[in-house]
């Protein structure tokens, strides 16, 4: 429900816009992160949800990052490293895909972890976009989210490679 009302908000990228976009965006992020949290805590994971929670992560993270690389005026990301953060995802979903089929479920690796917190970090930054002072000093929010995206495109492309030797043994047959 989230998605079409962040890429509305998006659709129109002013200053007060932003903020708003950004705050859905956090909101929908923890509220995930803590759906996923209390899922496992009380032992409520599922096969289904094992495989959906991620996707639902997903359609989030996809419509920010192409709406932040398709600004007509100024793309706040560079096409080339959405490219890369999409098609690792859809690549290691694949692979995720074809063990389950085969009865291997694959959670999301601890690193893969770390690398959706600094992709939604580095997304909450860009969204935020305009500098804005935090404790008496500038920050320009965009260079902090850039920075932080280089920091999940690094964990994206270690995990991808880490699930396709660790899911290499399901194409074996």
């Amino acid at each position: 429900m989230a998605v079409p009302v962040f890429v509305l908000l998006m659709l129109e990228p002013t200053p007060t816009v932003s903020l708003i976009a950004t705050a859905l965006f956090v909101i929908a992020s923890l509220s995930d992160w803590l759906d996923g949290y209390l899922a496992r805590r009380y032992k409520a994971e599922s096969i289904l949800g094992t495989m959906l929670d991620p996707l639902a992560d997903k359609l989030l993270v996809m419509a920010a990052l192409v709406l932040l690389a398709a600004e007509i005026v100024e793309p706040r990301v560079p096409v080339w490293m959405v490219v890369v953060l999409l098609s690792r995802d859809m690549i290691v979903d694949g692979l995720r895909s074809v063990a389950a089929i085969k009865g291997l479920v694959v959670p999301a690796s601890r690193w893969a972890k770390h690398k959706t917190a600094w992709t939604m970090l580095a997304i909450t930054f860009l969204l935020i976009r305009y500098p804005y002072p935090v404790f008496g000093h500038l920050v320009n929010f965009h260079e902090a989210g850039i920075m932080f995206l280089w920091i999940a495109l690094f964990h994206s492309v270690v995990t991808g490679v880490g699930y396709a030797i660790g899911l290499r043994k399901c194409f074996d047959d």
